[in-house]
């Protein structure tokens, strides 16, 4: 398709918050929530010197950090998404492009990931192609269900540079990703209906890179063995229902103990959320956010009391911000509106 066929076109899409990690699925992975960025793209023209404008403009969480180019993750991806949906000369066009962000930056729920994933799925979606790959608890995306949505998780991957988020982002649910045999893979892993996420979203925050440079580049064969464990166990658990299989996969010796060096202020927020009921606490991603997961059956005021617990940890260890109840997201990357898209 050239590009000069998508003018006055436009889409938005919604992506939703991740958690990677779990504990002991170090880059393995990722569970999404009902947090989500929207991002419209509308084609407004074709540059006649090949190379696009983009109008950009950005409410909601990070809004003045984010760059109105091409260096902004999200941008760039729509281009990429366009160009893999078969679009020539994508780079020519010119984008008015609105970002409506609920995930913070810089606390381990994925806003690098939903930036990556909304843009490639929208450049998708304005070619008239809507990639999409669903399954049933266990079903294995070796190959998608479409290879448009194939191409989008390898590129996805790619600019990441680990698939656990991005998994996640794309496919909704609770996602366990990586390369067999050199394809990248990915399994839908059952979230029992009576684990309830709760969320600390600290005021402080980690770079990524950062927290990653304190983590070892060899670990003691004792901890690989137990993280191996955690997760075949933890991970058979969830798959039979059992909220515990969160508390399994929360015990991690490869990554976690190591960022305490960097986020002293972790144990105390990991024993607050345990003593006050919850099954299970965790690093989300690398940091700030911690991820606590509530059995159902200890009802509204199990659930209160373990954010209330938070709230009173984050402030008294001084890493502040506020713990709220997020529901699992079951659906993954969509698209909410579209005009023009035949």
């Amino acid at each position: 398709m050239k590009a000069e066929a998508l003018v006055g076109r436009s889409v938005t899409v919604a992506v939703p918050a991740t958690v990677a990690n779990l504990g002991a699925g170090y880059d393995v992975l990722g569970l999404a929530l009902e947090m989500t960025n929207e991002l419209t793209v509308q084609v407004t023209g074709v540059s006649a010197s090949g190379k696009g404008t983009v109008t950009y403009g950005a409410s909601g969480e990070g809004a003045e950090e984010l760059a109105p180019n091409r260096t902004n993750m999200a941008l760039d991806a729509v281009y990429r998404g366009l160009s893999i949906a078969g679009v020539t000369g994508a780079d020519a066009l010119d984008l008015a492009v609105t970002a409506v962000n609920t995930i913070p930056l810089s606390r381990g729920l994925g806003s690098s990931a939903a930036a990556i994933v909304g843009g490639l799925f929208a450049g998708a979606a304005l070619a008239g192609t809507q990639a999409g790959a669903s399954g049933a608890s266990g079903a294995c995306f070796e190959s998608f269900s479409d290879p448009l949505t194939d191409k989008l998780f390898a590129a996805a991957d790619e600019i990441e540079g680990h698939p656990d988020n991005v998994a996640a982002a794309i496919f909704g649910g609770c996602v366990a990703s990586g390369r067999a045999n050199g394809v990248l893979t990915a399994r839908i892993i059952h979230v029992p209906h009576d684990a309830i996420p709760v969320v600390l979203i600290p005021d402080v925050r980690f770079d990524t890179a950062v927290m990653r440079a304190v983590l070892p580049k060899i670990v003691p064969i004792d901890d690989a063995v137990h993280n191996a464990s955690r997760l075949a166990l933890g991970i058979t658990a969830l798959e039979a229902g059992e909220v515990s299989g969160f508390a399994i996969l929360s015990d991690d010796r490869v990554h976690q103990p190591y960022r305490i060096k960097k986020f002293t202020a972790l144990p105390q927020l990991f024993a607050a959320a345990l003593n006050a009921g919850a099954t299970s606490a965790c690093l989300a991603g690398s940091g700030s956010s911690v991820l606590a997961i509530v059995d159902d059956e200890r009802g509204d005021e199990g659930i209160a009391a373990v954010i209330a617990a938070l709230d009173t940890a984050a402030a008294a260890t001084g890493v502040g911000g506020h713990a709220e109840q997020i529901e699992v997201d079951q659906e993954g990357v969509r698209i909410l509106r579209s005009v023009g898209v035949k």
